[in-house]
C-alpha cells in the first residue's frame, strides 16, 4: 500500500509540474527548436551519458572491492543496468537500489555490506556534485537570486564538511563495513564522484549546444548540480518535471527562452530512457551472473 501510495504522489508531482509547464509553453517555438535540433548532438549527449554510467559502475565496483566483494566489470555493470532499468521505467514501484543489494546478497555479499555499498554510491555522487557547487558557486553563481545562492552554498558546505567528518572517524576505526570511508581509499571514491558529475555537466553542455543556447560552461557547473540533485529527490517520476521546472527556472535567470529550457530537460531525459532499455532486457533475460 505505500509503494502505491509513494507511486502516486511522484505521479501527481510529475505530471503537476509538467502541466504547469506546458500551459506556459509556447507550442510553435517548442516545435521550432526540436526541428532544427540537430540529432548529432544528441548522439554525443548520449555517448557522454554512457561514458559517465560506465564510470559509475567502475565507483560501485570500487566500493565493493573495499567492502571485500570482488566480481569482474560485466557483473556489475549488469546489475547496474538493472538499477537503471527500475529507477527510471519503474519508478516508485520497485527501487533499482532495492533490486541491486538483492542481487548481491543472492550471489554472497552480505545483506548489511550489499545494502551499505549502494548507499555510499550514491552518497559518493551527492558529493561530488556538492564539491562541484562549493567551488562553482562563489566563481559563477552570481546570477542566483541571494537567498537561492546562500541555501545551496550552505547546503553544499554542510554535505561536505560531513562527509570529510565521517570520512575521519571511519579512519581511526576498526571496523570493515566502514572500509571505503578510510584514508586513502575514501580519496579515490571523491575522485569517482567528482569525474561522474563533471561528465553528466558536459553531457549537458554537449546537448544543449544543438540548441544554440548561450550558455557557458561554466554557468553549467552552477545549474547542472542544482538540477541532478533536485531531480534525484524522491519527489517524482525518475526526476521527471523537476528536472525540466529546474532548467527552465535556472536557465531563465541566463536570459533563456522556456521552450529551449524544456526541450533540453525532455532531450536529456531522453537518453536515460534510452539508457535503461538495456537493463529491462537484462532482467527479463535473468541474466545477472559472472
Amino acid at each position: 500500500m505505500k509503494k502505491l501510495a509513494s507511486f502516486v504522489f511522484r505521479l501527481l508531482i510529475s505530471l503537476g509540474l509538467l502541466v504547469y509547464l506546458l500551459k506556459r509553453t509556447d507550442f510553435g517555438a517548442l516545435k521550432e527548436a526540436f526541428l532544427a535540433y540537430s540529432p548529432l548532438w544528441w548522439l554525443v549527449g548520449f555517448l557522454v551519458y554512457i561514458a559517465f554510467q560506465a564510470l559509475s559502475v567502475c565507483r560501485w565496483q570500487y566500493i565493493c572491492r573495499a567492502l571485500g566483494f570482488d566480481k569482474n566489470y560485466p557483473y556489475f555493470a549488469r546489475l547496474y543496468l538493472i538499477n537503471m532499468y527500475f529507477n527510471t521505467l519503474l519508478p516508485g514501484l520497485m527501487g533499482g537500489d532495492v533490486i541491486r543489494s538483492y542481487y548481491l546478497a543472492k550471489d554472497g555479499f552480505g545483506l548489511k555490506e550489499g545494502s551499505f555499498s549502494v548507499i555510499l554510491d550514491r552518497g559518493a555522487g551527492l558529493f561530488g556534485l556538492c564539491f562541484i557547487l562549493l567551488w562553482a558557486l562563489p566563481l559563477w553563481g552570481d546570477f542566483l537570486p541571494p537567498r537561492v545562492y546562500v541555501f545551496i552554498l550552505l547546503s553544499a558546505l554542510g554535505i561536505i564538511l560531513g562527509g570529510i567528518a565521517v570520512s575521519l572517524v571511519a579512519t581511526f576505526r576498526e571496523k570493515k563495513l566502514l572500509s571505503p570511508l578510510k584514508w586513502p581509499t575514501s580519496l579515490g571514491l571523491f575522485a569517482y564522484g567528482f569525474s561522474v558529475q563533471i561528465l553528466y555537466v558536459l553531457q549537458f553542455a554537449l546537448m544543449a549546444r544543438g540548441l544554440d543556447l548561450f550558455v557557458s560552461f561554466k554557468d553549467f557547473l552552477v545549474i547542472v548540480p542544482v538540477t541532478g540533485f533536485l531531480a534525484s529527490l524522491p519527489i517524482s517520476l525518475g526526476g521527471l518535471g523537476v528536472r525540466e521546472a529546474s532548467l527552465v527556472y535556472f536557465l531563465g535567470l541566463k536570459g533563456i527562452p522556456q521552450e529551449k529550457g524544456l526541450l533540453l530537460g525532455f532531450l536529456i531525459y531522453s537518453t536515460v530512457l534510452v539508457g535503461a532499455i538495456p537493463g529491462g532486457i537484462l532482467y527479463l533475460k535473468g541474466r545477472v551472473r559472472d
